[in-house]
């Protein structure tokens, strides 16, 4: 009865979330709300005699500036005291792209797709409800995780939470904070994520090592994991597919969470560290700006860390709702042994033969 009720009250403190969180995510977005920058370098004739000073100042390319009748070497020989890769470069073109980009495409779509991701929970819920499980009252438990393990994964879940919810500050808060508190209360919340989110961000790969090392080992590919991925984990078919230690599912999971954390932390990193950027254009010369290298790490960076979110969203879904008695194995460490008979009966048999009871 005690793991019922525990079971219970985490489902619905994880439903709770899920809506606080989709009214949050679903406060209007609108374009309109950011400053329509007026044009800088407009012409005032066709006799401007400043043409071809503006030309030089928007460091247009050397075919353009010929036209204005400039030597190629114009951009390259402008000097200034001031220095940098940015610091000859008084009007940034490329910084119009990305803020068009940032307000118009990324913050509406990753939007919508958290909007998306919270919907289809809260209808599989409602229409599928959790897994039912053959009861089993006798208190026979089973250790699943170590306490280092557990560490290592709280350790984690709580800088992904701390880093998601500072990051959707610093993305949405603009437009769904300040008409809730108003602008003095925001900047303090929005200065106070930034700290938080730089100052906690470096230790994310760091954990991510940490997680790779203790389950990497027993996350390949079995024998009837894709029977698993095709019966959708027990939801096709009528029977729970078989699995080992980790099913199919944990498996994707835990690769996707490798893969999409190394991106989130190199990006995160050269915007934390600018002098990554500058490696990053040494190498990659093409990018010719400073700015350009941190507009394009801050684009993956936002994309990648949005789907990481519905990832998790999904995850927590199915740890805490969907199969009741998984979040104990995190918790206390130990699972009942129907629901490991029932969800991984490859390991059961493993354990009950260490045990001498196969």
């Amino acid at each position: 009865m005690k793991k019922r009720t525990i079971s219970a009250l985490s489902s619905r403190l994880a439903l709770l979330v899920c809506v606080g969180l989709l009214m949050t995510v679903a406060t209007p977005f609108s374009g309109a709300d950011e400053a329509q920058l007026p044009s800088l370098v407009k012409p005032l004739g066709p006799a401007n005699l400043g043409v071809d000073l503006w030309a030089a100042v928007r460091a247009r390319s050397d075919a353009t500036s010929d036209q204005h009748g400039l030597s190629r070497d114009t951009k390259r020989n402008k000097t200034t005291q001031v220095r940098g890769y940015d610091a000859n470069v008084l009007v940034n073109q490329a910084g119009e792209t990305w803020m068009s980009f940032r307000n118009h495409q990324m913050m509406p779509k990753g939007r919508d797709l958290m909007i998306f991701v919270l919907l289809l929970m809260f209808l599989f819920y409602v229409f599928r409800g959790s897994v039912d499980d053959d009861s089993d009252d006798s208190g026979v438990e089973l250790q699943r995780f170590s306490i280092s393990a557990r560490m290592i994964h709280w350790f984690l879940a709580g800088l992904f939470i701390l880093l998601g919810i500072t990051g959707l500050i610093l993305l949405y808060g603009r437009t769904a904070l300040i008409p809730l508190v108003g602008h003095e209360a925001f900047g303090v919340i929005a200065w106070l994520s930034k700290e938080l989110h730089n100052v906690s961000g470096p230790l994310f790969p760091m954990m991510l090592i940490f997680i790779f090392l203790n389950m990497v080992r027993d996350n390949f590919y079995e024998r009837g994991d894709l029977t698993w991925i095709v019966k959708g984990g027990g939801f096709f078919g009528g029977t729970h597919p078989s699995a080992g230690r980790y099913n199919a599912g944990e498996k994707i999971l835990f690769w996707l969470t490798i893969l999409l954390g190394i991106v989130i932390s190199i990006t995160g990193l050269v915007l934390n560290f600018p002098v990554l950027a500058v490696m990053v254009l040494e190498r990659y010369p093409e990018f010719e700006q400073y700015r350009q290298v941190m507009e394009a790490m801050h684009a993956v960076h936002g994309v990648v860390a949005m789907v990481f979110i519905c990832l998790i969203f999904g995850h927590i879904f199915l740890a805490t709702v969907v199969v009741p008695g998984t979040l104990s194995g995190m918790t206390s460490g130990k699972v009942g042994v129907s629901w490991a008979r029932s969800h991984h009966n490859r390991w059961y048999t493993q354990m009950m033969e260490k045990q001498g009871k196969g």
